[in-house]
């Protein structure tokens, strides 16, 4: 029989993740970037916070594969459009996150950054 084998926290490991226990909770939905113990760097969003574990949405690379020596170097693009990143889940435990930021989220510009009506200098023509 296997048998379940818990990692030991020390004393600071539960204090730190009772903080990340309440950064998490203010984070749901929100796409973030969580540094673990060992060095890892995850990029994600957070769905579910429950007393010892973090749920995270963590995207797959979607990079086009090379393709191999003997075939053409020609142009090759997808047909229709770009690729849809795939999202995963994935289940952290408090106690071993050292870190969570939050990733910024840029708003799209307007296509024009002109008021209306336009300015014209001249009258209207058709009135």
């Amino acid at each position: 029989m296997s048998e379940h084998i818990e990692p030991e926290y020390t004393e600071e490991d539960i204090e730190r993740a009772g903080q990340m226990h309440s950064l998490c909770k203010q984070h749901i939905s929100y796409q973030v970037m969580v540094k673990t113990k060992d060095g890892q760097h995850v990029e994600g969003i957070v769905t579910n916070v429950d007393k010892k574990n973090v749920h995270i949405l963590v995207p797959q690379n979607m990079e086009p594969q090379n393709q191999s020596q003997g075939q053409s170097s020609r142009d090759e693009r997808p047909i229709y459009g770009p690729l849809y990143r795939r999202w995963y889940p994935r289940v952290y435990p408090l106690a071993a996150l050292t870190a969570l930021s939050l990733l910024p989220y840029y708003p799209p510009y307007p296509p024009y950054p002109y008021p209306y009506p336009y300015p014209y200098p001249y009258p209207y023509p058709y009135y």
